[in-house]
């Protein structure tokens, strides 16, 4: 193998990460997350050039997908370990049964009609399959209930990072302000992760235009650090807390001052829930 062919397997690797990613933030379901991959690569196997390559190019994904929940978006807490390493286990099952005793015996990996028609009823018959999994809804009322202790974990455990970070910038009189700051920071942080606004920010400095930096992804015309957004964002909610007119129902102002950033419905429940968490834990403590 010369360094091209690895160079290329690797962003083939890439790609699928990239939109495996993208989909599993839309929700895609166990079965989804096991098929999708294997389909990836036999399209890439139809690529005659790649077709040796194309089980090199599946571990790759799965290799690079367990490094960045590990050490870089630290998402790993919020997997249910089993079922996500069962899955990988049967996706690659399935990849190697696939490439060893199908894309390595033919030629084209394309379909003929003949054997189309054959792919057609498979099809049909795993779509009945599927309406005829009654466990189906069982289990994912099981995966709800732990994700939301995952998830619960996921906060907390954040938390304490950016609080033994940036507490020093964060902390203030107002106990309102240091926990939306919080909420906004474990927000951030799971939407985005470190590779991306690490990438984002050097993309920026080139550019050298008014975009979103940092951690907080603050709008400025120059760079601006993680250290400075946070303060940056604490000076505007403190000015907005003062302005705004208080009613009796805390939430009402909660939701005024998280305005401040995030203004869509599905960003401020988000927000919520983390910042309840956050509450909650700080009351145990």
């Amino acid at each position: 193998m010369n360094i091209v062919s690895i160079l290329l397997s690797l962003l083939m690797a890439l790609i699928l990460f990239f939109l495996m990613n993208y989909l599993k933030r839309k929700n895609l379901s166990l079965n989804d997350s096991i098929i999708i991959p294997n389909i990836y690569m036999i399209i890439i196997a139809s690529f005659n050039n790649l077709k040796d390559y194309a089980l090199l190019i599946l571990i790759s994904y799965f290799i690079l997908d367990i490094l960045n929940m590990v050490l870089v978006d630290k998402k790993d807490l919020l997997i249910n370990d089993k079922s996500y390493y069962k899955s990988v286990i049967i996706t690659l099952i399935i990849g190697h049964l696939i490439y060893y005793l199908f894309l390595v015996k033919v030629e084209n990996v394309f379909l003929d009609m003949e054997v189309f028609k054959n792919f057609i009823w498979l099809l049909i018959i795993l779509y009945f399959i599927k309406k005829l999994n009654i466990t189906s809804i069982k289990l994912k009322t099981e995966e709800k209930e732990n994700f939301t202790n995952r998830y619960q974990e996921y906060v907390i455990v954040n938390y304490a990072k950016f609080k033994n970070k940036y507490g020093y910038l964060i902390k203030s009189n107002d106990k309102d302000i240091e926990n939306i700051i919080y909420s906004f920071l474990i927000y951030e942080n799971y939407l985005h992760g470190y590779l991306y606004n690490y990438f984002k920010d050097i993309k920026n400095k080139i550019i050298k235009s008014e975009s979103k930096y940092g951690i907080l992804n603050i709008e400025s015309d120059h760079f601006i650090s993680n250290e400075e957004g946070i303060v940056i964002l604490k000076e505007r909610l403190e000015i907005k807390s003062r302005r705004i007119k208080k009613s009796k129902d805390k939430e009402e102002n909660l939701k005024k001052l998280i305005n401040e950033k995030y203004k869509e419905s599905h960003d401020y429940k988000e927000i919520m829930k983390i910042y309840n968490i956050i509450e909650e834990f700080k009351k145990e403590s």
